[in-house]
């Protein structure tokens, strides 16, 4: 959704996992892949069984070419996810691309502040979380905004422009 097609909208930002954070993932998922490479190469070209309990030859490319798959996957659901938050007149909508959406109405919404977090520490890391905390929507950075709602779990909102993002809740509430 484009701020300028939509007047209603109040505030709009998309995220992305920050690029400190991808180099590391990218490696410790391409780990298993290049472990099984070698024993693949080790042992079909080689012609060294690979390990203390070789598997055929068949069973090997098999689990290889499922790890790979598997990372690769990985790999693209970790650079695909965005969080996208927007405020307009019907409420707070978030969708983490490419799972979840979320309407939360203005009428749910009791209190609004905005607040630094530790994603790993309070929600168990980063994504969509529910944890004893409540519900976070969070791709980076340690401040947000936090709902309390009039039923439910209390939600936050990361935000590179938390302040922004809550005067826009105010806003749209006091409408």
């Amino acid at each position: 959704m484009n701020g300028s097609a939509n007047s209603n909208v109040l505030f709009q930002e998309e995220q992305q996992f920050g690029r400190r954070l991808m180099l590391p993932i990218a490696l410790l998922v391409l780990v298993a892949p290049a472990v099984f490479a070698f024993g693949v190469w080790q042992q079909i070209f080689r012609g060294i069984p690979w390990g203390n309990h070789p598997l055929d030859d068949q069973a090997l490319i098999f689990i290889a070419t499922v790890v790979t798959l598997t990372s690769l996957l990985t790999l693209w659901l970790v650079f695909a996810c965005r969080l996208m938050v927007i405020v307009d007149r019907d409420g707070i909508k978030l969708k983490f691309s490419p799972f979840w959406k979320r309407l939360i109405p203005l009428t749910e919404i009791r209190e609004v502040f905005t607040r630094d977090s530790s994603p790993i520490l309070d929600y168990g890391g980063y994504g969509v979380r529910l944890s004893r905390k409540g519900w976070a929507y969070v791709i980076g950075g340690k401040r947000g905004v936090q709902l309390k709602l009039n039923t439910g779990l209390p939600v936050f909102i990361g935000s590179q422009h938390a302040d922004e993002l809550a005067a826009a809740i105010q806003q749209a509430k006091a409408a």
